[in-house]
């Protein structure tokens, strides 16, 4: 109970002093809401659905209306009487157009159908981005906690150097041992030190990958929360892992974006075709014209007796397009082609990156395992070597072997215990579940 109280305390202290105290979850959301891959992803969308929708208006005819106004002076040909006359005309003519293709090789269906799956491939892109973030974002909360672990383990290398060195000075002092002695112990507090120094710089630079990602202030301080290190008994242990990368290959966004570019392509290739159909097309027309030089007739009864009518059907036969048409038509069938091949090279790597996530989290549960007997034993180790040290049973080479196997397998734990986290929760992922860490 004190222990909880004493983390809640904790918790709120840092939240006092500005800090935001964030889980992997809360980092999430925060990258859902903010990131700007992501938002770029879903304008891409809206975009897609905006000529999805305008591209339904090639099934509709269109309509445009024209006035054209014309003022003459001396010698012109006068539209009443079709005379030539010496005299100012003005002459107004309006017209109101329809045009709408009866038939253009199914190009406006197929242009549908081409924008129709542009919307699925957004769509499906924007979990693609935020399956990516999850992933990226993960890797980032597992390598700053892995660091701050560490980080805390070179501070304790480092004191523990620094009370060597106060010993092996009191033995110089005393004429029990050499300098070279305390050399080689000043050299080991040194490299200990740039090596704190070397991941507090990763730290660092993982901070700002981060914060980034979920598109927040470099200068705004967080805490991490550290998730609970239970497992849940991975099911790549009992099942068979070519039906897990199946399962994951046809519901990963990568692998639905290269079938609907496949059918997209196809789309293209049917309206690059098209060019060789014949176009059928209508036109209808009415207008009216008004001069000032007619004295018989008013404004409305010339506007009535010069109206016109118009109906036209045109057929436009393509006979020869200097190669235009047929170089369309092979260029949109290879690309078709081509979008097939990338399904096959997408489906290959999906296959790869989920076997390689299989095999990682076999391993990294058997190297979890290992490393914490290793560590049990070399602490023990370190420890009874110390002792001996402070005896002057054995010198500082001795103790540096022993140490530096300690730190090693002290790393070991602390990095096989996140890895074996991160990859149980990505082959999870991959499987459709919620990235949790």
């Amino acid at each position: 109970m004190k222990r909880i109280l004493f983390i809640v305390l904790f918790i709120f202290s840092k939240a006092a002093f500005g800090q935001e105290v964030l889980s992997y979850k809360d980092c999430l959301d925060l990258a859902f809401k903010n990131n700007l891959d992501l938002k770029s992803a879903q304008n891409s969308e809206k975009i897609a659905k905006y000529q999805y929708t305008a591209s339904y208006g090639k099934l509709l005819p269109n309509f445009f209306g024209s006035i054209d106004n014309k003022n003459s002076w001396g010698r012109e040909v006068d539209p009443n009487s079709n005379l030539f006359v010496n005299t100012d005309i003005k002459n107004y003519q309006g017209y109101l157009n329809a045009t709408y293709n009866l038939f253009a090789g199914f190009s406006a269906l197929n242009s549908i159908r081409l924008n129709k799956q542009e919307v699925k491939i957004n769509a499906e892109n924007i979990q693609r981005v935020q399956n990516s973030i999850a992933i990226d974002l993960a890797e980032k909360f597992i390598t700053i906690l892995y660091l701050q672990e560490i980080i805390a383990a070179n501070q304790e290398q480092i004191k523990s150097s620094e009370n060597q060195l106060e010993l092996a000075l009191l033995k110089f002092n005393a004429g029990s041992i050499s300098e070279s002695e305390v050399f080689k112990i000043k050299s080991q507090k040194a490299t200990e030190e740039l090596n704190l120094l070397t991941n507090q710089n990763r730290l660092t630079d993982n901070m700002v990958s981060i914060k980034q990602l979920m598109n927040m202030p470099l200068e705004k301080e967080i805490v991490l929360i550290k998730p609970i290190m239970k497992l849940d008994s991975n099911i790549t242990l009992d099942q068979n892992p070519y039906e897990i990368i199946d399962k994951a290959i046809l519901i990963n966004p990568s692998y639905k974006i290269s079938l609907l570019k496949e059918k997209k392509a196809r789309a293209a290739l049917a309206i690059a075709r098209a060019s060789k159909y014949p176009i059928l097309s209508m036109r209808a027309q009415y207008g009216a014209n008004y001069t000032n030089t007619d004295n018989v007739y008013d404004f409305n009864d010339q506007l009535k007796n010069n109206e016109v009518n118009i109906l036209r059907l045109s057929l436009v036969v393509p006979i020869f397009s200097q190669m235009d048409n047929y170089s369309k038509s092979k260029t949109s069938k290879m690309l078709y082609k081509q979008t097939k091949v990338d399904t096959q090279i997408t489906k290959n790597d999906l296959s790869k990156e989920v076997m390689k996530a299989i095999t990682d989290t076999k391993t990294s549960m058997k190297k979890a395992e290992a490393s914490a007997i290793a560590f049990e034993f070399s602490e023990k180790s370190f420890q009874a070597d110390a002792l001996k040290f402070e005896l002057g049973k054995i010198n500082i080479n001795e103790l540096n072997v022993t140490k530096a196997t300690y730190i090693n397998s002290q790393a070991q734990l602390i990095q096989s215990k996140y890895e074996l986290l991160y990859n149980n929760a990505l082959i999870k992922f991959y499987l459709g579940e919620e990235f949790s860490l």
